[in-house]
């Protein structure tokens, strides 16, 4: 969602402004791309070669099967997709078209014809080393229409293998999510296991373990970082937050009790709520409507005794966070019923 990087801000730098966050994604100090797993992220400049590196090998080998090439080939066409893209904004249809047409040309006996499918589409215009935007300056509103070779707008970014990608990204995870069991670091990095556990051997001191309630065997940073909190007090977090989807699937209850997981989370889809966090656990989503000028926040607790209450000045710092990320007059907030 195009106002995720937004409200992501606003739920862990509360006073961040529309004008910075904007800014950054337009002078790319903000970077966003598809990479882990295929979905799409926004990453620091300096994590984006981590996140490209972990990515790439996978898509090559999704890429290859698909079009009936081998890796050599493969990387052919990548490296043909980042020159087209090297020096102007590219719309995703040409990229495809310039595709399309190398394999033809270079790979008669391929299955060119599978790139006008949607998930060819989405391998060619969404490669890692690509990043977005959209076509205008609002960043929180619009699709990423169009795409440019990353290393060509920002030179400095550096070359990494998977698995010196892998180690750094597993730090960051368990900086942000630990502890965190080992399926939770390869889910989220889209890597098997055994990438991960040549990353832990490799962090060794770095890393503790700790028993979890069910006897798993759980992983964090032995430094752990400063910013890290017990209670942060009520935020409202975007769709797609890091505390449900920093996690595999059967670990989302982390944060949420198990019987309302159905509520933030669309199985058929995909799709993650806007939520409520509230005393360290999902209390309830939320969402706005109306006009930037005339914007009206609903709540819907996730359950009675949800904690949540207009009065409450948590919610009125959290709205006044989220005001700000995004440029909006809040001049309604109300809290419904929760779902039967």
């Amino acid at each position: 969602m195009p106002r995720a990087p937004f409200l992501t801000a606003a739920s862990r730098l509360p006073g961040s402004s529309y004008r910075t966050i904007n800014n950054a994604l337009a002078d790319h100090r903000l970077l966003k791309t598809t990479n882990l797993r295929g979905t799409v992220h926004t990453t620091v400049v300096d994590q984006f070669a981590a996140v490209d590196a972990v990515r790439r090998p996978q898509q090559i080998r999704d890429l290859g099967r698909l079009v009936g090439i081998d890796d050599a080939a493969v990387h052919g066409l990548i490296a043909v997709i980042e020159e087209f893209c090297g020096d102007n904004w590219q719309p995703r249809d040409a990229i495809v078209d310039r595709a399309r047409s190398v394999v033809a040309d270079r790979h008669p006996e391929a299955r060119s014809p599978v790139l006008d499918t949607g998930y060819g589409r989405n391998l060619v215009w969404g490669h890692s080393g690509l990043i977005r935007r959209p076509r205008d300056d609002r960043w929180e509103q619009r699709t990423d229409s169009f795409h440019r070779t990353a290393r060509r707008v920002v030179p400095t970014i550096p070359e990494l293998d998977q698995d010196a990608a892998v180690t750094e990204l597993t730090r960051v995870h368990l900086g942000s999510y630990g502890p965190a069991d080992r399926r939770d670091i390869a889910w989220w990095l889209g890597v098997p296991l055994r990438a991960v556990d040549r990353a832990v051997a490799t962090l060794g001191d770095e890393l503790v373990h700790h028993t979890g309630p069910d006897g798993s065997d759980l992983l964090d940073l032995a430094a752990l970082p400063a910013r890290r909190q017990v209670d942060p007090g009520l935020r409202l977090l975007p769709e797609f937050d890091g505390l449900l989807l920093g996690y595999a699937p059967a670990h989302r209850d982390r944060f949420i009790d198990h019987e309302h997981l159905d509520k933030v989370w669309a199985r058929t889809n995909g799709l993650f709520s806007p939520t409520v966090l509230v005393d360290g656990r999902i209390a309830g989503t939320w969402r706005t409507t109306g006009r930037p000028a005339a914007t009206v926040v609903e709540i819907t607790p996730l359950h009675s005794g949800s904690g949540i209450c207009t009065d409450d000045t948590g919610l009125e710092r959290a709205l006044s966070a989220v005001a700000q990320a995004l440029d909006l007059v809040i001049t309604d907030v109300r809290v419904l019923r929760p779902p039967t």
